[in-house]
């Protein structure tokens, strides 16, 4: 049961001012920042125990004597949150990812989706986990989709298969408007908060929103595929997660298309972060996806045509595209 505002206020106050003594200020101010943030935009922000998150969280901040050693004390009040997939990024790791390139800061090549012909009538795209700081490599990421589509087009497929098997997450607005040339514009993905309140994104062709400075970057060439209506097969597995499954989740309700594969991992919410007075991100998961029929998410995706795996990668693959050929050659006009 809810206490009364009055009395849930007055135990906040005697909370902090109780820790005072053996928190110095500017600690507990970056604590109770954390939480209010929380609080205030959390997905579980109606069913989470909040007098006791705060009270428990600033007695373990007792032991913090820099603002960096608080960075544990949140990540554990985040776990207490239970949402799955909330996350606290330091201070110096935003200062190196803004700074230097994927390559620099994690000595790995930048993945990049790649494509081919499948017997030579059916063109595959296989798109991996995607997470750049830089709008320069999302602005990249999102070009080679589109050139991978352009390309794969001009040898006239009979169809269209999305392969998200081991798309683990990331960044989804460069993967998302490298898809539109096959999606055509429209709401293919919201988002809905605690409150209910459902925004959906309009996407246009050649226009990527919501990166990470949250400016508006045109493709300079946005490319349309010959045949809109072509059937689509998207691929997904237990890997598939995070913006992996928003991505499955635009083309749910499309026509002629169909989710091959086995449930998705189930972290069908979207982070919002939140910049700290030290520059750390607190990275919150606010809303649900939301589909475009408003079928809201939050867990993992069924997918239409279901496979009973085996442990042999190989005998997978061939499960996998001889689904997705099948559904291609069927699909209803």
């Amino acid at each position: 049961m809810k206490k009364p505002l009055l009395l849930l206020l007055t135990f906040l106050a005697s909370a902090q001012l109780s820790f005072a003594k053996v928190l110095p200020d500017s600690i507990q101010t970056y604590v109770v920042q954390a939480l209010d943030i929380m609080k205030k935009n959390s997905l579980k922000k109606h069913t989470t125990d909040w007098e006791t998150l705060y009270a428990k969280t600033l007695e373990d901040a007792k032991a913090a004597t820099t603002i960096r050693a608080t960075y544990p004390v949140i990540e554990k009040a985040l776990h207490r949150l239970g949402d799955g997939h909330s996350g606290l990024y330091g201070a110096e790791v935003i200062e190196i990812l803004s700074k230097y390139s994927y390559e620099e800061a994690t000595s790995q090549k930048l993945p990049m989706p790649s494509g081919r012909m499948v017997e030579g009538k059916y063109a595959m795209i296989v798109i991996p986990g995607f997470a750049a700081f830089l709008n320069e490599e999302q602005l990249a990421f999102t070009d080679s989709l589109q050139s991978i589509i352009k390309s794969l087009d001009a040898q006239k497929p009979k169809g269209w298969i999305i392969d998200l098997r081991r798309n683990q997450g990331g960044n989804f607005e460069p993967t998302m408007a490298g898809l539109l040339p096959i999606l055509g514009d429209g709401n293919w993905i919201g988002y809905t908060d605690a409150d209910g309140n459902l925004r959906h994104e309009t996407y246009k062709n050649g226009t990527i929103t919501g990166l990470t400075d949250s400016l508006e970057h045109t493709i300079a060439k946005p490319y349309k595929v010959k045949k809109r209506n072509l059937p689509v097969a998207v691929l997904v597995s237990k890997s598939t997660s995070s913006s992996g499954e928003f991505a499955a989740i635009t083309f749910v309700g499309r026509q002629r298309t169909k989710l091959i594969g086995t449930s998705t991992l189930g972290l069908t919410t979207s982070n919002r972060p939140f910049v700290l007075s030290d520059g750390a991100w607190l990275n919150l998961t606010t809303t649900k996806a939301t589909d475009r029929n408003g079928k809201v998410y939050g867990k993992s995706i069924t997918p239409d045509v279901e496979l009973s795996l085996t442990d042999k990668e190989k005998e997978n693959n061939a499960l996998y595209l001889e689904a997705a050929i099948k559904h291609l050659k069927n699909a209803r006009k």
